[in-house]
């Protein structure tokens, strides 16, 4: 292995687009602005660092307030209790810390003079993986139990709409739930909950988990925060188990829904829904526009219902009712973008672009002729992208897929060994041969280190969008370095732990204990401003629950006792 590492040869390899790479990487590099994703598309959108800051201070003081560092302490504890009595306490970590970030909602109106964004958190506990398995098993239960319309793909919102019956009267009305993550309460998520168990045995530990993996913090430039409600309750977008929370919610909301509206003429998708009305009057409508409105302000959330004609746009597909048709949709403003050809990727990968975007347009086309009035946007995408192959309709592919067969579960061991054109040395072949010569069928480890257990799949060098973060990132660094650095806030600065200086970051400090027995000294250090961590120490000295948060505050109990 050391040889086939050691003896790895390289060539030179450039062309046009590689080339152009290059530049548009410097002009990124030189720039002074920030570049922001968009929220559903694939468009970058260019920021002065002011201009970002402001945007994420106008989200992130919308529904958090500034807590200190007690807070994930707390956090941290509950996951350490947890992964002791799972036995996980050498695979669990502690809540990370990574800043939170904004996507640019470029599809709604006005979006140049009034940004809308949404707010992302990084941030979470692992304890959020074990909570991500249960609510899977809470979910699949429930869906099969219940049959209702509780989608995961858009193949499935097909099937639903290819079956569902409807007259020449009905209509299509459709709903989004505004702010659906943030806006999920304890108390909604607890009516959930107890929903799920008239159907499914939770017991009272995976409740605990699932409960505990909620308890979320949202860090920005070492400042960490919490939701205003002042409860660490939060689902966050990007969490282990966000999604399947919001399956869970889904679930209940649908429930309470086909109270008003069929169960089988309505549908969710984590925050979009969709309905047919039959017999669709005026009157009728506007009653059931009114119970909508009603039933989710009850539950705390709020919503945005649009009465549609016999056409709906509905995830990537427009609907066609008085047709019984489906074909692609595009968001006015999202432009097809794919791998290029000649970009550093596996062949493995480039090779089925054209395949899987044939595919994917062939599964959400109800015929030809909805098929070819779609493809140009996309057949141009792929051609300025270097692929010659021609998009085509085939009937065969525009069925929703089946699932998979049950195969046979093995436990495969993973190479990813990165992938670059400037190697010329075969990798892979060379480690796989390593395989059969020193693990034959004689040798006594042969039964679980052989082709069928060691599998061996390329991973990709940094993309493009790993190094706009990095961008953003170095750009944030040094625009807060010019900034006028706050050294002490102090209401008296006499009183200051370090003599005006005490939100100064990355100290070593020193505290003594003095008694008449002799000098005891403690020496802690701390990534956060000090002054946080001075009062996280004088809170443990007063309150017994927090006497073994430190060595320091055991040692001070201790004196006390």
């Amino acid at each position: 292995m050391y040889r086939l590492i050691s003896n790895i040869k390289f060539r030179p390899h450039k062309n046009d687009f590689q080339a152009r790479m290059s530049h548009d990487l410097q002009h990124i590099k030189g720039t002074k602005k920030i570049i922001i994703e968009a929220d559903k598309t694939r468009n970058l959108y260019s920021i002065s660092p002011e201009d970002y800051r402001k945007l994420m201070t106008e989200n992130i003081t919308k529904e958090y307030k500034k807590v200190n560092g007690t807070a994930k302490y707390n956090i941290d504890s509950g996951t350490k209790d947890i992964a002791r009595s799972l036995q996980l306490d050498d695979r669990i970590e502690s809540f990370t810390t990574n800043n939170c970030f904004i996507t640019l909602k470029d599809h709604k109106e006005n979006f140049e003079t009034q940004p809308k964004c949404r707010l992302i958190n990084p941030a979470k506990t692992d304890i959020g993986r074990i909570s991500k398995t249960i609510l899977e098993r809470i979910v699949t239960h429930i869906r099969h139990q219940t049959r209702h319309n509780h989608w995961k793909s858009t193949g499935e919102v097909i099937s639903w709409f290819t079956n569902v019956h409807a007259s020449q009267k009905s209509r299509f009305m459709v709903f989004d739930i505004e702010a659906f993550y943030p806006s999920i309460t304890p108390e909604l998520f607890t009516r959930a909950i107890e929903y799920a168990k008239s159907m499914v045995d939770i017991t009272d530990e995976d409740q605990h988990i699932i409960t505990h993996s909620k308890r979320s913090l949202l860090f920005d430039r070492g400042t960490c925060w919490q939701k205003k409600s002042g409860s660490a309750f939060d689902v966050g977008m990007g969490s282990w188990d966000g999604a399947e929370t919001c399956e869970l919610v889904g679930l209940y909301l649908l429930h309470k829904i086909s109270e008003t509206i069929d169960s089988s003429y309505v549908g969710l998708y984590r925050d979009d829904g969709l309905a047919i009305i039959n017999n669709a009057t005026g009157p009728k409508l506007c009653r059931i526009k009114k119970e909508l409105h009603k039933l989710f302000r009850d539950e705390g959330l709020k919503i945005s219902v649009d009465i549609m004609a016999s056409t709906v746009n509905f995830l990537d597909v427009t609907f066609n009712l008085s047709e019984k048709s489906f074909k692609p949709y595009r968001k006015p403003n999202d432009t097809p973008m794919y791998i290029n050809r000649l970009s550093n990727h596996p062949p493995s990968i480039t090779n089925n672009i054209p395949k899987a975007v044939g595919k994917r347009l062939n599964s959400i086309s109800s015929s030809a002729e909805k098929f070819n009035d779609a493809i140009k946007p996309y057949q141009q995408a792929l051609n300025d992208s270097g692929y010659k192959e021609n998009l085509t309709y085939d009937h065969n592919n525009n069925s929703v897929p089946k699932k998979p067969s049950r195969k046979r579960r093995r436990n495969i061991t993973w190479w990813n060994p990165p992938y670059n054109n400037t190697v010329s040395t075969d990798i892979g072949r060379r480690f796989l041969a390593l395989i059969s010569k020193h693990f034959p069928k004689e040798h006594k480890l042969h039964k679980i280190i052989n082709r069928n257990t060691i599998k061996l799949s390329y991973s990709c060098t940094p993309n493009l969008g790993t190094l706009i973060k990095r961008h953003n990132s170095r750009t944030l660094d040094e625009s807060a370095e010019t900034e006028l650095v706050k050294t002490c806030n102090c209401r008296k600065r006499d009183e200051c732990p370090l003599e005006g200086q005490c939100l100064t970051r990355s100290v070593v400090y020193e505290a003594r204990i003095v008694t008449g027995k002799g000098c005891s000294k403690y020496i802690g250090l701390t990534e956060g401003p000090l002054k946080t961590r001075f009062s996280s120490h004088k809170q443990s000295f007063t309150h017994t629950s927090h006497k073994h948060r430190t060595e320091l505050s055991k040692k001070v109990w201790e004196l006390k006792d």
